[in-house]
């Protein structure tokens, strides 16, 4: 099924997506355990070296142009590159072989709170051909593609083979610090005319992703054969991780040709807005700082959790499969649990009721479905909580203080309700789907599979109106818990200390409009409204980057502009409560 790209933002947010796609995504987040690292960095001598040098110099210029702003401005978004010519540099250089693949990375550009990469793979047999990652993983969209079908011509010519590549950060040490995951990564590659492929990646966190003097990147790359019709060739995987060390250093750009924003701050007119915070801040005026324990679910999940048929297949790795065709899909951070009815991924009537209970988020179907019946057919809600809340406290995040924001009772009626409003949908042309779909027969639907969709964030408070990096998403029926998408990257640990006081919301919405007015991401500057600030916790670097993570109080502040308000959806920004600075933002 194809569909637009909010709808599939959407449910990439919480997990909600077909098992190939989200098998793709998933490769991105996994470690290797198949071989050991290669790694080759600068030394720690040669880095404070770089770091002196600077220091005699005064401000550092780079004397060359950016591989990465021309790559991404062409390739991504025109103001990005532009943003990304006022950022630090690095070019790197560095290879290494994987499997008959030679990665380089060639550059890497810092910008606000994200690292930037461009870099070159080359097939080590000259009859051998690469395929941008694009053409891979779907059969279908290789068969009916032009461009793919190129490559596989080219391929036959010469005897070699199609192989696919990716290379995307998985961790990053600043100053030498503590290595970290890094949590959003985007990847995107393109072939040349001399057979070579040019990989970019943005690794866009926001927290674990810093201003610094030096990093550590540690690079995750793999190869993967693909046959005459695209698929993947099953036990074909090389990879290797590796690691870079760079000194970015400000770009040599001429100021007179860089976009400035016309003013630092913007104006709003606000009236009131609501506030959401913790009763022990309303007691003192501060929270406490927290350590962060890293999540490792491959780790610690027991599969029994989720499905007691037995394991068939992928018992002690990333992707679990179990007899009644179930899976559950681990990364260190995430896990996802799916209900099917065959190897062929086709979705068990679990897996449809969620995709479906999506509608209530369509424009125009907004506010239209609320909880109301705490008593189903076999579950009631006060159970499907529990179910929910157990498992939580099993999988060792309730140290968050995970809270329920949002109850929607599933009945059968309800989805014969949300599976109309999906069909027709589809019947109109606002949901694209493939040629040979079939209306789905919804009162087909066993009375059995009613439950509670339930949803749960940290302190009540959603990090990112699309998802973020902590939530808790269920689908509970009389069967348990059939339906799983957590997002867990931190836990918290012991308390470090507490700051005397926190900055107020006011002036978290302070920084907020600045950050706004100086944004080169935005031509549209004007606030229409704040909606609501609330007090939770989010995960950073520590100030001593070698003590790794720690949770601080942050300001999560939801706000509309003009294009936003048309359509209901919220704008975000994160702000941190003890320094005031803007972590994240939905403008960056």
């Amino acid at each position: 099924m194809k569909r637009d790209p909010d709808e599939l933002n959407l449910r990439d947010a919480f997990g909600a997506m077909p098992a190939e796609m989200h098998d793709a995504l998933m490769r991105t987040a996994r470690s290797v355990k198949e071989e050991e690292p290669v790694k080759k960095r600068i030394s720690a001598a040669l880095v404070l070296a770089i770091a002196l040098g600077l220091a005699v110099i005064g401000t550092a210029y780079a004397l060359f142009s950016s591989q990465v702003a021309d790559f991404f401005g062409l390739h991504w978004n025109a103001e990005l590159g532009e943003r990304l010519q006022q950022g630090k540099i690095a070019q790197i250089g560095e290879s290494v072989t994987v499997g008959d693949v030679v990665f380089t990375l060639d550059e890497i550009v810092y910008k606000d709170r994200a690292l930037y990469g461009v870099g070159t793979a080359r097939p080590v047999h000259p009859q051998d051909v690469l395929v941008p990652n694009d053409f891979a993983y779907d059969p279908e969209y290789f068969a009916m593609n032009e461009a793919a079908q190129v490559f596989a011509a080219k391929a036959q010519a010469t005897g070699g083979r199609m192989l696919t590549i990716n290379a995307t950060p998985l961790e990053v040490g600043i100053d030498e610090g503590t290595m970290l995951r890094v949590g959003t990564c985007g990847y995107y590659d393109v072939a040349n005319e001399d057979g070579s492929l040019t990989f970019s990646f943005e690794a866009d966190d926001g927290f674990a992703i810093n201003e610094g003097t030096s990093y550590q990147i540690q690079m995750e790359s793999y190869v993967e054969q693909l046959d005459a019709e695209g698929r993947i060739v099953e036990g074909s995987m090389s990879q290797v991780k590796w690691t870079v060390a760079c000194v970015p250093v400000v770009m040599n750009t001429d100021a007179g040709t860089q976009p400035s924003p016309t003013s630092g701050t913007v104006t709003i007119e606000q009236e009131g807005y609501e506030l959401n915070v913790p009763a022990a801040y309303q007691e003192s005026g501060t929270m406490p700082i927290y350590r962060a324990v890293e999540t490792d679910f491959t780790a610690s999940v027991d599969p029994v959790w989720f499905n007691q048929t037995g394991i068939v297949s992928g018992e002690g790795t990333e992707d679990i499969h179990f007899a009644d065709h179930a899976i559950l899909s681990l990364s260190p951070e995430a896990l996802f649990y799916y209900e099917f009815t065959d190897d062929n991924y086709t979705e068990a009537p679990s897996n449809v009721i969620v995709e479906r209970a999506w509608v209530r988020d369509w424009e125009g179907h907004r506010g239209e479905f609320s909880l109301e019946k705490t008593e189903l057919t076999g579950i009631t809600l006060a159970e499907a909580q529990t179910a929910a809340e157990d498992l939580m406290a099993r999988l060792g995040i309730s140290g968050n203080e995970y809270v329920c924001t949002e109850a929607l009772d599933l009945s059968w009626e309800r989805i014969q309700t949300m599976g109309a409003i999906w069909e027709q949908a589809i019947r109109e042309g606002e949901l694209l789907v493939d040629d040979d779909y079939q209306p789905y027969d919804y009162s087909a639907i066993p009375v059995s599979e009613e439950g509670y969709f339930l949803k749960y964030s940290p302190l009540g408070v959603d990090t990112a109106p699309a998802g973020g990096r902590y939530s808790a998403v269920f689908y509970v029926n009389s069967r348990g818990i059939v339906y799983a998408a957590v997002r867990n990257a931190f836990t918290r640990g012991e308390a470090v200390r507490t700051p005397e006081a926190l900055i107020t919301p006011d002036a978290a919405i302070t920084t907020l409009t600045t950050e706004l007015g100086r944004s080169l991401s935005r031509n549209d500057r004007a606030i229409r409204s704040i909606r609501s600030a609330a007090l939770t916790y989010e995960a950073v670097r520590a100030d001593n980057k070698a003590d790794g993570m720690v949770f601080v109080p942050v300001w999560m502040i939801l706000w509309q502009d003009a294009s936003a308000a048309s359509n209901g959806f919220n704008c975000y920004a994160l702000v941190n409560a003890v320094d005031g600075t803007l972590m994240d933002a939905s403008f960056r």
